[in-house]
């Protein structure tokens, strides 16, 4: 009897040694990879920063240079006056100018002064006005001005003066180039006398009859 609860009771201590062995035994635990270690840097330390770059120099400009002031160009006079002797001038056309020479007439020309020495004489009006009628040439000179009378075949035969109307008393032929040539004609000699202060108007008379009307029916 004893014997057999003995045997028991060893067994029973065998089995619950063997459970305690399998319960209390732990599996294996696998290792964890650790994380690297990131290493900050200390709170007071600066950082290590490339080298400033210097600052780019300052373009310096030179002042621009002073410009010399233009030269203002007079227009061409006569020779120089001899003894005995003084300037008038007398009037020609720069075609198609437009005014830029002198004044603006028809057919879009300008009447442009042109000085010339003569002998002095008190009666500057009348010899200003034979000046204009020698000049028998197409083209006045190497000016490239045109002379609209230098087909007529005029002549001076009076000149008058009354209260500032110059009255031009002339005889021959008129003969034109052309319709442009009837206000050319007109502003060659009336210009010529009215470069005088003391003359305000002008009448031009050919062969008696006015110059407008002899114009106008050439």
């Amino acid at each position: 009897m004893f014997k057999r609860s003995s045997f028991r009771f060893v067994c029973l201590i065998v089995i619950l040694s063997a459970a305690l062995v399998g319960c209390g035994g732990s599996a294996p635990t696998p290792t964890r990879a650790l994380a690297p270690t990131i290493v900050l840097p200390t709170m007071g330390a600066t950082p290590n920063l490339p080298p400033t770059m210097p600052p780019l120099p300052t373009n310096t400009l030179a002042p621009a240079p002073t410009l010399a002031p233009s030269v203002k160009t007079t227009p061409t006079r006569a020779a120089t006056v001899p003894a005995g002797s003084m300037r008038v001038k007398i009037f020609m056309i720069a075609q198609n100018d437009a005014g830029k020479l002198g004044k603006k007439i028809g057919c879009d020309d300008s009447v442009v002064a042109v000085e010339r020495i003569i002998p002095v004489t008190n009666a500057v009006l009348r010899a200003s006005l034979n000046e204009l009628l020698s000049v028998r040439e197409q083209n006045y000179g190497e000016s490239g001005l045109y002379n609209a009378l230098y087909q007529s075949t005029l002549k001076l035969d009076d000149v008058s003066l009354v209260a500032g109307r110059a009255t031009i008393y002339l005889s021959g032929k008129v003969v034109l180039g052309g319709v442009c040539d009837n206000p050319r004609v007109d502003a060659q000699i009336k210009e010529t006398a009215l470069q005088f202060s003391t003359v305000r108007q002008v009448s031009v008379l050919v062969n008696k009859i006015p110059l407008e009307q002899v114009l106008s029916l050439k």
